[in-house]
């Protein structure tokens, strides 16, 4: 192959320069078809001396392999050798031109920088469209949760329209009965009233029948006047056995027809052991007769407060703990082994804070 010049790169400086360039140009697929671009740009406007030099070079090359005895393959090069074949040949029509005359490289990678700072600008924007996208979503989200409460909330509100709507009709129902016993009893009245005019008519100064007639509707007004007295005391009676019975399913849990839930059964139970405990703190090394009394009454509290607690779950065994006795000597006394405490446990978590810590006098709710 024939020398290069001295003003002209060296085969070595020249291939670094390649491999340098096509990392660069592959950073992108727009930094590839911008240097495609200035390449071609280029090498129109180096002219025919820079061309003719190339084809030298070119057929200095393809010469040498054929006199070593090289076969070149007849196959025919694919599009994306040509497209290297065509960047090479480009890249050697740069670097053999003048060192002065490196405007095109340096329009290159101001283009290239252009590129990446386009490129961080897009990244930047994407992600910010991917922040604004996770709060949409949690809007939604929001959004979707409170139109469930309305839902919620206007099912509630048609259950007692319907509620309230029966109770109008049950109302009017009993406001047509007392009419109807009203319009009954003044037609009796008036029955009465023309018995005795005609009575009067007939018997004309017959004082004995009228004084007994006029008794007979002194009884009977008598009567009336008892029988709406009885009416209102079995009004006062029945509003007396309403609030009787809703003081008594307050004393009930919910499988049993009252008005005591688990959470309400939890929290009675709860302040009964605060109020234990209080107790049991202020009676250390002190004998007060009434503070302990005091203490065996909260104990019997708490007891109470227990034993609705697991009737309202269902449940029927209740243990009061002793000194010296722990959840898993419970569990074994109770389950026959000492590994399922954590059940007596759970089951007490509104009374206890930590497993190793049962205070004596406590009751405690068994599960099944």
């Amino acid at each position: 192959m024939p020398e290069t010049s001295a003003s002209k790169l060296s085969s070595h400086q020249r291939l670094a320069w390649r491999r340098d360039a096509f990392r660069r140009m592959a950073l992108s697929a727009a930094g590839l078809l911008i240097c495609a671009t200035s390449l071609m740009a280029d090498d129109a406007a180096t002219g025919n001396a820079t061309t003719s030099g190339a084809a030298t070079q070119a057929s200095a090359d393809n010469v040498e392999p054929q006199a070593n005895g090289t076969r070149i393959s007849s196959e025919r090069p694919t599009p994306g050798q040509v497209a290297e074949a065509q960047t090479e040949a480009e890249l050697d029509q740069v670097q053999e031109a003048p060192e002065n005359d490196q405007s095109p490289v340096a329009s290159l990678r101001s283009k290239l920088d252009a590129v990446e700072a386009e490129k961080a600008r897009l990244s930047l924007q994407l992600d910010l469209l991917n922040r604004k996208q996770v709060d949409l979503e949690a809007q939604a989200r929001e959004l979707d949760q409170v139109r469930r409460q309305l839902y919620h909330s206007q099912t509630a509100a048609e259950r007692a329209e319907i509620q309230a709507e029966a109770l109008r009709t049950e109302i009017e129902q009993l406001k047509q009965q007392r009419e109807l016993a009203a319009q009954k009893h003044t037609a009796q009245l008036t029955a009465s009233e023309l018995r005795l005019r005609e009575h009067k008519d007939r018997l004309g100064g017959v004082d004995a029948r009228l004084q007994q007639l006029e008794q007979q509707l002194a009884q009977r007004e008598a009567q009336i006047a008892r029988l709406e007295a009885g009416d209102a005391r079995r009004a006062e009676a029945k509003d007396a056995l309403e609030a009787r019975i809703a003081e008594l399913r307050s004393l009930l849990p919910a499988p049993e027809g009252g008005t005591v839930t688990v959470a309400v059964a939890e929290a009675r139970a709860r302040q009964d052991a605060e109020n234990l405990e209080r107790l049991i703190r202020e009676g250390q090394g002190i004998r007060n007769p009434q503070l302990w009394r005091q203490i065996r009454d909260t104990e019997n509290a708490l007891h109470r407060s227990q034993y609705l607690l697991a009737r309202a779950q269902g449940n029927h065994t209740l243990y009061r703990v002793r000194p010296g006795d722990s959840l898993a000597r419970i569990s074994a006394m109770v389950y026959g082994n000492d590994q399922s405490w954590t059940q007596i446990f759970e089951a007490n978590r509104h009374l206890l804070d930590d497993p190793d810590r049962v205070p004596p006098g406590f009751t405690l709710v068994i599960p099944e």
